[in-house]
């Protein structure tokens, strides 16, 4: 696992309703996610992948993997690899 905090801005897949419409009622605005955590650097190719929550053991949990294609922008919120 690498230092880094991140917020990652992406374009999510969504169902848009849960109930039977028509074509027209389609909104043509994207679902816009912002989702944080620590950066798991080469976890997955072509994804970036976030952990929610680690442990004293090195554990991870709410593992989060992006489309690179989806991700809109990047910001890093903490590096623990730079000096202070």
């Amino acid at each position: 696992m690498s230092g880094k905090a991140l917020i990652v801005t992406w374009h999510d897949a969504h169902a848009y309703k849960d109930r039977w419409m028509g074509a027209e009622g389609i909104d043509s605005e994207p679902c816009v996610v912002r989702s944080t955590g620590w950066l798991m650097e080469d976890a997955k190719p072509g994804h970036v992948v976030l952990a929610q929550s680690t442990n004293s053991d090195s554990e991870l949990d709410g593992l989060l993997c992006i489309p690179v294609a989806m991700v809109v922008s990047i910001k890093v919120l903490f590096d623990r690899a730079e000096p202070s």
